[in-house]
């Protein structure tokens, strides 16, 4: 496990669909990107597994969170010797330290709480730690990226759920939001806020990539910005010349405009319909590392970019 001592962490897979939908093991090799077996290979010590919401199954949400979050419970506690279920910084290091891929959980897309303010505490004990407010389609909480404009930013109902995923300890993502729903919601939260997989728009003009504006925003509070795998993020113009070194510089730019402490990686595995080349699933994450190592990054700052920066934004949202 982990890459020349460096921990190991991704914040954004969507492989539980697979789990739910398909009744597929997380403990066996599986088609698609990721599964236990190649988790192990690439040397990941810990991924956030996301509970996507179709917006198809907005009226019943919560129990798609349940599901989803319940599953990837199970795989922890199917494959203990393998894995193991982590809610908080130490139980990733302590998970790793066992030779363990720590599974921790986020929820996409704010229509899992059905219009109720209470349950993001719902979603918190059910082991959730950060909510990415809208998917593809606006929403109750604002506008999402690319979505129809309907509220103009972030809704009244939108900023009492921020308000409480600060009191109950979830972490805001702001992945898939328009940009005036990520600005009002940084008005709105205390904390560090995370935009758990997208690229920037520096290199490449997108809705769903951050401009270097709201790199510094999201810097400003501690957090992050995860680079997602998504060719069409990544080069917008010709997805058919993403790479692993356009991951990297995606990476380099967020490393240049706020430091290497905001940057880390939100793959989206499982999540894309098709992956940089040189990247075939998640046993290939070590070739990032060593594209950015060949560049001349210090080691501090890799392993910084490699997992220690969700450790740091878990400690902060716990401390």
């Amino acid at each position: 496990m982990t890459w020349n001592g460096a921990l190991v962490i991704d914040g954004h897979m969507d492989t539980p669909l697979r789990l739910v939908d398909e009744g597929r093991d997380l403990g066996n090799r599986l088609p698609g990107h990721a599964d236990l077996p190649r988790m192990r290979e690439g040397g990941l010590d810990a991924v956030f597994l996301a509970a996507w919401i179709d917006p198809a199954l907005a009226d019943r949400g919560l129990a798609r969170a349940e599901a989803l979050l319940g599953a990837i419970r199970s795989a922890a506690e199917r494959h203990a010797d393998r894995a193991g279920f982590a809610q908080t910084a130490d139980d990733v290091r302590r998970i790793a330290a066992e030779g363990r891929v720590a599974l921790l959980a986020g929820v996409e897309n704010g229509d899992a709480l059905e219009g109720q303010v209470e349950n993001v505490a719902r979603l918190r004990d059910l082991g959730a730690r950060y909510l990415t407010l809208t998917w593809m389609r606006s929403n109750a909480l604002g506008d999402a990226a690319g979505g129809e404009a309907l509220n103009g930013g972030l809704t009244d109902f939108g900023r009492d759920v921020v308000i409480e995923m600060g009191r109950v300890g979830l972490l805001v993502d702001l992945a898939h939001v328009a940009p005036s729903t990520f600005d009002d919601a940084l008005a709105a939260v205390t904390g560090p806020v995370v935009v758990s997989h997208a690229a920037t728009e520096a290199r490449g003009a997108h809705p769903r990539n951050v401009t270097d504006e709201q790199i510094r925003a999201v810097a400003s509070t501690g957090g992050l910005v995860g680079v997602a795998f998504m060719p069409t993020y990544l080069v917008p113009g010709d997805p058919d010349a993403a790479n692993v070194g356009v991951v990297a510089d995606h990476l380099e730019r967020i490393a240049e405009v706020a430091g290497p402490a905001h940057a880390a990686l939100g793959s989206d595995l499982d999540g894309v319909p098709r992956l940089p080349r040189g990247i075939a699933g998640v046993q290939d994450l070590p070739r990032v590392p060593e594209e950015l190592a060949r560049r001349g990054w210090r080691e501090a700052d890799l392993a910084a970019v490699l997992g220690g920066n969700w450790l740091r934004v878990l400690d902060a949202l716990d401390g």
